[in-house]
């Protein structure tokens, strides 16, 4: 569905804010009575009803009703009516509906796929679909330094994704879903005065919080909203999971904290072809590894590397290699988009249009 995308990292200035709530308005539903029949709301067809769940009417597209929608299946409006409840029911629902949403848009795990380490799907209006290249996507979620990303050149324009509410910015109606495995890694951060760092392991100062990743996600997945308390040199703290906080209880101070996966390329993770394929190998040629790299200066090549600057491997190109050999894919390096082109074999700076060599070779 999406092929282009950009991280959004721990700064400011970015769409990546706290809050979208909104007052309460007066429902447009073109009649005063409560009639049996819902009306097609107004304002959500203008473009955002801030009654939401919450709204008697039908949140639908009324140029589809007319059977008049030019925009068809690119339309950002649903055309499918959202079955209402009875009217002795409605109360109840809305509220339990609203406490179910925001259930899900919290959770980065909303579903469970056993057959991928992960899958990110989206819903633009006509049900879920599967985001192309999405391991760009994941390997920038698995960094907790990244607040979110920016995907291009989907019907719906530009798509700002945060990470941390797992829900779309600025745009209504539409969602965002990721769909792991129950063999997920997940590691546990906390920021620090120069970065962020897993719990259990040494910071740049050799010190080791007493709180390691498997406690962490064992007390989450039995209360995603519960705390844990711990002592560090004499000092109290609490990591509270709604908020997603490091607290001391001393003085107060808190830390941001982060839990994100361990990023697993495309090739591992229980895929069964391509072991298959490489035990039919002989010895020789099961050594050989193919590496991808990019014409440096001075006319040396260097290798595709994921790490932190960069959302790609070798590995990652080999697998689009393999799935279309004339075809194109995107990555980021830092804040820049590049784009590969494997039939011309170069690497383009989308920013500055900068061209670079590539090449496919065994090592």
């Amino acid at each position: 569905m999406a092929s282009n995308y950009e991280d959004e990292s721990d700064r400011s200035g970015s769409d990546f804010s706290d809050s979208d709530t909104d007052a309460e308005p007066k429902s447009d539903s073109g009649s005063d009575s409560d009639s049996a029949s819902p009306q097609v709301c107004t304002y959500y067809n203008k473009g955002h009803c801030r009654n939401g769940t919450k709204c008697p009417d039908l949140h639908i597209c009324k140029y589809f009703l007319k059977g008049k929608c030019r925009y068809g299946a690119s339309c950002r409006l649903k055309h499918i009516p959202e079955s209402n409840p009875p009217s002795d029911q409605r109360s109840h629902g809305r509220k339990n509906q609203g406490r179910r949403e925001r259930r899900r848009s919290s959770s980065s795990d909303s579903d469970i796929d056993s057959s991928k380490p992960f899958k990110w799907q989206l819903d633009l209006g006509n049900g879920w679909e599967d985001v192309a290249n999405d391991y760009i996507l994941e390997a920038q979620f698995s960094r907790p330094n990244t607040k979110g990303i920016r995907i291009y050149n989907t019907p719906c324009g530009v798509l700002s994704i945060d990470f941390t509410r797992m829900r779309i910015l600025k745009k209504k109606n539409l969602r965002v879903r990721r769909k792991g495995s129950r063999q997920s890694n997940w590691l546990w951060y906390y920021r620090g005065n120069h970065g962020w760092h897993v719990y259990g392991k040494k910071d740049p100062q050799g010190k080791v919080n007493p709180v390691d990743n498997s406690k962490l996600e064992s007390e989450f997945q039995k209360d995603p909203h519960g705390t844990v308390p711990f002592t560090m040199n004499g000092t109290n703290y609490e990591i509270k999971f709604k908020g997603m906080r490091q607290e001391n209880m001393s003085t107060g101070h808190k830390r941001k904290i982060r839990r994100r996966p361990k990023y697993v390329s495309p090739q591992t993770g229980g895929v069964k072809t391509l072991t298959n394929m490489l035990r039919s190998m002989n010895t020789s040629i099961s050594k050989k590894t193919t590496v991808w790299q990019f014409s440096g200066r001075g006319g040396n090549w260097h290798n595709f590397k994921s790490r932190d600057s960069c959302s790609l491997s070798s590995a990652n190109i080999e697998a689009e290699f393999q799935r279309n050999p004339q075809g194109t894919m995107t990555f980021t390096v830092k804040e820049d988009q590049y784009k590969l082109d494997f039939s011309q074999m170069i690497q383009t700076n989308l920013t500055t249009q900068a061209v670079r060599k590539i090449r496919r070779v065994k090592q």
